[in-house]
């Protein structure tokens, strides 16, 4: 294999007797694929070991179709309808007060937060918000896209392979991509990977010529020289941290060894995929989008990832008959304005599936070391659905989960209730925006666009009550 020689005067580094980054780094001989896959793996280590902070990075997970505040409403505490809520309440819950729904993520619930009675309307509403739920923008039914997405600008800050990737599913299962979520400004969506297989081969097929990608079955077979060789340089302590950041790509890539027995002519016609990642069902692409997006995320490719489960008007009508729901969510919707019991049984059913997803990349997170503790201190994951609280919704409150952990945000199971539209102390979605991009290190206080004649103060800035 062909090396990319970058210097030859590097000693073994041992113990923590380290060279700055840079020289690493540079003092490393590596293929294209393994200074694409390693070097930002390394990264991360050398920068824990010359004490820089570590990277945020966000999972936003949103779910279409609307999220009643009472399904992610604490068990212990009173919900205050809306056009009753004269101030702001804080309030603490423990793990056995959550609902249903949130039952999947109870060993969470000390590295929570819960935000409700947050309007959006600067977003419009109908069945969906589309872009406009991370843009602070309408879209007038996901045709007009105004600006970027929270999750591009939280990305496009890093230096990452990918600045945010996102993924999700459709009741359109014919098609590859859509658009519906996130955009990297005016005019310009990003598309939604719907199909697993397309995702994978985007993020994890093996870097190089087309003749070498049909025949290279695993990124990690083909960089296995360079690891060899990086890890004789580390000390003891980051061999076992960077063999915890590879095993990320290792649970997806053991299904793939067997493709590397094939004969080459065999390989060029046979996707390395397991029948999970073939499958047009919604609970299977859901599941194979969480692993990929969380592997993404263990393994730096990028900090960023969107998860976009039945997003806009169009994609949001999905059958998840694995899960015993017969019932398309579209109908599901229409059923919760009148509490019909079997519409309720069916959405908290769905909703806790989508946690007990977020529940396994937060066991994941939580067993890599980072610092002086794991990834998880420094990774949120933001649930929250495309239509605010309902289906037809006029996003008047917006239901938020935030799980994880970041050194400048206070979760710690809470729930934060606002005020009313017109109460003294409401706040917008813009806030919630604002208030991400200050625990990256970026201080916007205007995310977004604002509602004209609305006092700036609703609308501007971080929220006070979760900012540090």
């Amino acid at each position: 294999m062909k090396k990319k020689a970058y210097s030859n005067n590097m000693s073994v580094v041992s113990d923590r007797r380290m060279y700055s980054r840079n020289e690493f780094l540079r003092g490393l001989s590596l293929s294209a694929a393994g200074a694409v896959l390693i070097q930002p793996l390394l990264g991360k280590l050398m920068a824990e070991v010359d004490g820089h902070t570590q990277p945020t990075r966000f999972l936003f997970v949103m779910e279409g179709n609307g999220c009643p505040p009472n399904q992610v409403h604490p068990r212990n505490l009173s919900l205050t309808p809306i056009g009753k809520r004269e101030r702001t309440i804080e309030e603490t819950f423990k793990a056995e007060n959550l609902p249903r729904a949130l039952q999947p993520v109870k060993d969470y619930a000390d590295r929570m937060l819960i935000l409700q009675g947050i309007s959006g309307r600067i977003c419009g509403g109908g069945h969906s918000t589309y872009f406009g739920a991370l843009g602070c923008f309408n879209t007038r039914e996901g045709k007009h896209v105004l600006g970027p997405t929270l999750d591009y600008e939280l990305g496009r800050h890093h230096e990452t392979l990918f600045k945010n990737i996102s993924l999700g599913i459709s009741q359109r299962a014919n098609l590859d991509i859509v658009f519906n979520s996130s955009a990297a400004g005016a005019n310009s969506p990003i598309a939604t990977i719907c199909n697993p297989q397309t995702a994978y081969k985007r993020m994890f097929a093996p870097i190089g010529d087309q003749r070498n990608l049909a025949v290279k079955a695993h990124l990690l077979d083909y960089v296995k020289d360079d690891i060899r060789s990086v890890k004789r340089r580390l000390g003891s302590v980051e061999k076992d941290k960077l063999d915890r950041y590879l095993s990320a790509y290792e649970q997806i890539g053991h299904r793939h060894s067997a493709i590397a027995e094939l004969d080459p002519e065999v390989k060029s016609r046979v996707a390395p995929i397991t029948d999970k990642y073939r499958s047009i069902n919604p609970v299977d692409r859901l599941e194979c989008h969480f692993e990929m997006a969380t592997s993404a995320l263990v393994a730096g490719l990028t900090n960023v990832a969107t998860i976009a489960s039945g997003v806009g008007h169009q994609d949001f009508s999905i059958v998840f008959d694995k899960l015993g729901v017969g019932l398309e969510k579209h109908s599901i919707g229409h059923a919760l304005y009148n509490q019909e019991p079997v519409a309720i049984e069916a959405s908290e059913k769905i909703r806790t599936f989508h946690f007990e997803l977020i529940a396994r990349a937060l066991k994941k997170l939580a067993s890599i070391p980072e610092g002086d503790g794991s990834m998880l201190d420094n990774t949120l994951i933001v649930y929250l659905s495309d239509a605010a609280n309902e289906h037809h919704t006029k996003c008047d409150e917006w239901p938020y989960v935030i799980l994880g952990g970041h050194p400048r945000l206070k979760l710690g199971g809470r729930c934060l209730t606002y005020a009313d539209f017109n109460n003294r102390g409401h706040r917008t979605v813009n806030t919630i925006h604002n208030t991400l991009l200050h625990a990256l290190g970026h201080a916007e206080n205007n995310f977004g666009f604002k509602i004209p004649g609305l006092d700036h103060g609703v609308q501007e800035g971080p929220l006070s009550e979760v900012l540090i």
